[in-house]
C-alpha cells in the first residue's frame, strides 16, 4: 500500500513516544486548527500521558472521538472521560476544542453534523489515532458489524455479545479513510496476529480495511 509505514517497538513507551512525535510534527506544521481524533483503551492511554508532557500550542488542536461508548462522561467506561483524565485536564486547551459525543438517540447524526461542520462534507480529519482489538476491530467497527447506511460518517454500533458497554457511536470506515493520516497502535502478544493481518491489508477484519487518503502508520509493541 502506498504511504504505508509499519514500525515495531521494543516497548509500549517507545511506541507512544513515536506516536506523540507524529502529533507534535503535525500540529506545528499545520496552519490553522489541527483536527484530530482519538480512541479509548489501554494503548492510547500511554499516548495521552506522553502528549500531556509536551509544551505545544494546544489552542490550535481540536479533538474528536474516533468512537465512544454511550455512557455518562463520568463513567469509567467513557472514552472521552479517559482522554479527559489522562490528557485534556492536563493541558491548556479551550473547552470548545473538545468534541465529546452526545448521549441521546440522535447522537450519531448530531456528531456527524459537527464533524462535517469542522472538516467539510467528506469529514476528513487531519490525524486519527486508533487502537486494535484482538478480534481485529478498530474504533467500534467490529468484525461482522452491519454496514452503516450509505454515505454515513458516524454510525451507531453494537459491541459483540458479552462486551460491555454494548451501545457505541463510531466513525465509519468512510470517515476514517478520509483522514489525512491514520495511526493504528497495538501492544501485547494477543494483538500480534491481528496486527500482521492489518499490515497485510486483510479485508476480512476492520483494521485491514484502513486506507486513508494520506498516510497510514501501523505501530506495534510486543510489550504493553
Amino acid at each position: 500500500m502506498k504511504n504505508l509505514t509499519v514500525k515495531k517497538f521494543r516497548t509500549g513507551a517507545a511506541m507512544a513516544a513515536f506516536a506523540a512525535g507524529l502529533f507534535k510534527k503535525a500540529l506545528l506544521k499545520k496552519r490553522g486548527p489541527l483536527l484530530a481524533a482519538v480512541s479509548g483503551g489501554r494503548t492510547p492511554e500511554r499516548l495521552f500521558n506522553k502528549l500531556a508532557s509536551l509544551k505545544l500550542p494546544w489552542e490550535q488542536a481540536v479533538f474528536f472521538m474516533a468512537d465512544e461508548r454511550l455512557v455518562p462522561l463520568s463513567s469509567p467506561h467513557s472514552n472521552f472521560g479517559a482522554a479527559r483524565k489522562a490528557l485534556f485536564s492536563r493541558i491548556a486547551i479551550p473547552k470548545a476544542n473538545l468534541r465529546p459525543v452526545g448521549r441521546n438517540r440522535g447522537a450519531a447524526a448530531a456528531y456527524e453534523n459537527e464533524l462535517v461542520k469542522a472538516a467539510g462534507p467528506a469529514g476528513g480529519l487531519d490525524l486519527v489515532f486508533l487502537g486494535l482489538g484482538a478480534d481485529g476491530h478498530t474504533a467500534s467497527i467490529f468484525p461482522g458489524s452491519p454496514a452503516p447506511a450509505a454515505g454515513r460518517l458516524v454510525s451507531l454500533a453494537k459491541a459483540p455479545p458479552g462486551v460491555k458497554p454494548a451501545r457505541r457511536a463510531t466513525l465509519t470506515l468512510r470517515a476514517l479513510n478520509a483522514a489525512d493520516t491514520l495511526v493504528l497502535m497495538a501492544a501485547g502478544p494477543d494483538k500480534r496476529e491481528m496486527f500482521g493481518r492489518a499490515a497485510r491489508g486483510d479485508k476480512r477484519i476492520p483494521a485491514g480495511q484502513l486506507s486513508p487518503r494520506g498516510k497510514l502508520y501501523l505501530l506495534y509493541s510486543e510489550k504493553i
